[in-house]
């Protein structure tokens, strides 16, 4: 969601990642470097520096005027040095400081969360983090190939009324036999031309894909699902569940022609986005892959699904003793964020920023993902957002969430999902204090500002 995501840095990795124009690799291979940002000087602040210098100055003020006059500077110095140099949760204290207010900000929010009978409840712990979001309708009416009849083809948006996304849901083709785990996978180059279709532009693409383990982590060793898995080829990593989709956020205000050339407004907007989910949606079943574009019913259900919520307590929602609690005003509210974990209904869900990346290719890029979201848990969500970054680079940001039965599952699965991201190469940062954000971050809503 707009404003929601505060810059957070890992210490190796103080900028923002950015692929190399995919020309000056080997097909399908991306390179992964820093892009620098304004205001540092390696993984050092200009703040900082600025602070170091005044705490100097002011040392040597004091040491010129005398012993009082340097005991005051030498106090104050150690103060600021404090200040800039220590870091709390893994932000400096000016950083902190912010990120604490906005956690008390969208605690305070989610309580204007919409609430009545029109609200889905599979929606409702969604609406708690982003009160704004709604989903929507788009209607496509065209002349139908040698007959009177017209075509009708709906698709489903979401969006907060500063952005628009649909969402396409990608499955591999269908094979005689199981494929080998990353035969088949999203070229990022394919992805990354999705950013452009014409003369719209759109703000970014995101790579979403949810996975629930098998046999589900509480089940016991001896258990017949548990042995029959491991008598599977790739029994240890193979999921349950995992599905795919690809998000295209577009953002009016970037593509303001585009827009007012298909009659401005939400409408222009609407037919912006359509053009470029519908052109993405054709390359990528170009490759074999099977790309269909959602509709309103089915982006609520996939928001839904990559949310993890208690299947029971959504259905409860949809009873009539919930509607009429919903009318009255009387729903409980289902989540509720801390600095290190954010919970719905009775699930735990944790959420790292990717600071680090390993080489991406064709095969390592799958495998990277596939050992990211095979943590034992009760589910796992990644997601890649692809941006232009000019010069015909593309920029990523990499984000991704665990969820658990508890708090201490939590831990222990957060421990591990850490020790396999070092095992690949990756450096996951933990979002503490920003669960909300990350959680956005990893649904198909195609990405977060």
């Amino acid at each position: 969601m707009p404003s929601q995501t505060a810059s957070r840095r890992a210490p190796s990795a103080p900028a923002r990642a950015q692929a190399a124009p995919p020309a000056q690799n080997a097909p399908g291979d991306v390179t992964v470097r820093i892009r620098p940002r304004p205001g540092l000087l390696g993984p050092v602040r200009l703040s900082q520096l600025i602070v170091v210098e005044a705490v100097a100055a002011a040392v040597l003020i004091g040491w010129v005027h005398g012993r009082i006059a340097l005991i005051v500077g030498g106090a104050i110095g150690v103060l600021l040095l404090i200040a800039a140099l220590l870091r709390f949760g893994g932000l400096p204290l000016g950083d902190s400081m912010r990120a604490r207010a906005a956690l008390k900000n969208r605690t305070r929010r989610a309580a204007s969360a919409p609430q009545g009978p029109d609200v889905d409840p599979a929606l409702a712990p969604v609406l708690e983090c982003e009160p704004a979001l709604r989903v929507v309708q788009h209607t496509i009416e065209a002349d139908g190939v040698g007959t009177v009849r017209r075509d009708r083809r709906e698709i489903g948006m979401v969006g907060d009324g500063t952005f628009l996304s649909a969402v396409i849901q990608i499955e591999a083709p269908d094979r005689p036999l199981r494929p080998v785990p990353g035969t088949v996978s999203l070229p990022l180059d394919l992805l990354a031309e999705g950013l452009r279709a014409d003369d719209v532009v759109v703000d970014s693409v995101q790579l979403v894909q949810y996975a629930q383990p098998a046999p589900a982590p509480h089940l016991p060793e001896q258990a017949l699902a548990s042995r029959a898995y491991r008598e599977l080829p790739h029994g240890a990593t193979t999921p349950g569940l995992r599905m795919t989709w690809v998000s295209v956020r577009l953002d009016p205000e970037l593509c303001r022609s585009a827009v007012a050339a298909r009659g401005g407004g939400e409408l222009g907007a609407r037919k912006a986005l359509q053009r470029a989910v519908d052109q993405l949606a054709s390359r990528l079943s170009a490759t074999g892959l099977r790309a269909t574009v959602l509709d309103a019913a089915q982006v609520t259900s996939a928001i839904a699904t990559a949310t993890c919520p208690n299947p029971v307590t959504t259905t409860q929602g949809r009873g009539a003793n919930a509607g009429q609690a919903a009318a009255a005003g009387a729903v409980a509210r289902r989540t509720a964020e801390t600095a290190k974990a954010w919970r719905c209904d009775d699930r735990w869900h944790r959420t790292y920023w990717v600071g680090q990346w390993p080489h991406l290719g064709p095969q390592t890029t799958p495998e990277l993902v596939n050992l990211l979201t095979g943590t034992p848990v009760l589910g796992s969500s990644f997601a890649l957002t692809l941006r232009q970054a000019g010069t015909g680079a593309v920029a990523l940001s990499g984000h991704i969430r665990v969820i658990a039965r508890g708090e201490s599952e939590l831990t222990a699965a957060a421990r591990q999902l850490e020790t396999r991201a070092r095992s690949a190469g990756a450096g996951l940062v933990r979002l503490e204090l920003e669960q909300v954000p990350g959680v956005l971050a990893t649904l198909p809503l195609g990405g977060t500002r």
